[in-house]
């Protein structure tokens, strides 16, 4: 009988393989993926513009930044007088500049010492919420002040998806750094804080809040005024509501006339003449603070 050959690269293969397996060993696992780790966003500063207006002798300013984003919010004022200007920021839920001097406002962040220019602040922010920025002249004389404010994040401000019904806008010239939240806290509404939202001087000029060291917001004839109002629960967050804001109005010396609004929140008016009046907000049973208004002549 003959006997055939197997090809010498068959024989080969078989003890190559035979001795791969022997002894129990597996084979060589896979190397492990390497993680490349997500690296920490820089610090990026956005300017949220600068503000100009008028601070009269021994009064005081005031506008809002509206829901900026979690950082760091910087402001730097400027004027050319010698007068002392102080700034200082709050929680939009401070009522007036008195209550700010008399430390019934949390103060958030100030630039106050006397003789300094500029003056510069900044403090941290937490989204959802809105601040405000106060500046008093402590001078004898009207200065006019050039503010200009910022904020610092990690990483640059993300905006969210555009939603199918969009947030009303900002005040015009109002610094902001984020869209109104659409989510808002759960009520019921513990507090009302009512404010001039906006002031136009005329055709589509606007300046800020003002108000006199007795702490009546200044106003003048001609002039275009929204007041609006910002309920909080009682954890102190901007919330939901049930009804609609209602609006008392003491005006013996029909300075202000009644526009129409399509917007509940919003109270429009117009400045008819000199003199005085008080408005109070209502929602769900809270009572807002006391408007105490004093429209005198431009320059006054």
């Amino acid at each position: 009988m003959k006997i055939r050959p197997f090809p010498l690269a068959l024989v080969t293969g078989a003890v190559i393989a035979s001795f791969s397996n022997c002894g129990g060993k597996s084979p060589a696992a896979a190397p492990t993926p390497v993680t490349t780790p997500t690296p920490t966003p820089s610090p990026v500063r956005t300017d949220l513009g600068t503000t100009n207006f008028n601070v009269r002798a021994h009064g005081s300013s005031s506008f809002n930044v509206d829901f900026p984003p979690a950082g760091v919010l910087d402001v730097t004022a400027t004027w050319p007088g010698s007068s002392d200007i102080a700034v200082y920021a709050t929680d939009q839920s401070c009522p007036g500049m008195n209550e700010v001097l008399s430390g019934a406002c949390g103060i958030l962040g100030k630039a106050d010492a006397p003789g300094v220019k500029p003056q510069k602040m900044s403090f941290q922010t937490a989204s959802g919420k809105i601040y405000t920025i106060w500046t008093a002249n402590n001078g004898n004389l009207t200065e006019p002040v050039s503010m200009n404010t910022g904020i610092t994040t990690q990483g640059p401000i993300q905006q969210p998806p555009a939603q199918s019904t969009p947030a009303p806008p900002a005040s015009p010239g109002t610094p902001r750094a984020y869209p109104t939240p659409t989510d808002l806290a759960p009520g019921p509404v513990t507090q009302l804080k009512a404010y001039i939202k906006s002031i136009d001087t005329g055709g589509f000029e606007y300046r800020p809040g003002e108000q006199d060291s007795a702490g009546n917001w200044i106003v003048h004839p001609g002039e275009f005024v929204v007041f609006d109002v910002t309920q909080r629960n009682g954890a102190g967050l901007i919330c939901n509501w049930k009804g609609e804001p209602e609006w008392s109005i003491e005006d013996e010396d029909g300075a202000l006339l009644i526009r129409e609004s399509t917007i509940p929140f919003f109270l429009r008016t117009f400045i008819a003449h000199k003199g005085h009046f008080t408005l109070v907000a209502h929602l769900d049973g809270i009572d807002s603070n006391i408007l105490e208004v004093s429209s005198v002549a431009n320059g006054n």
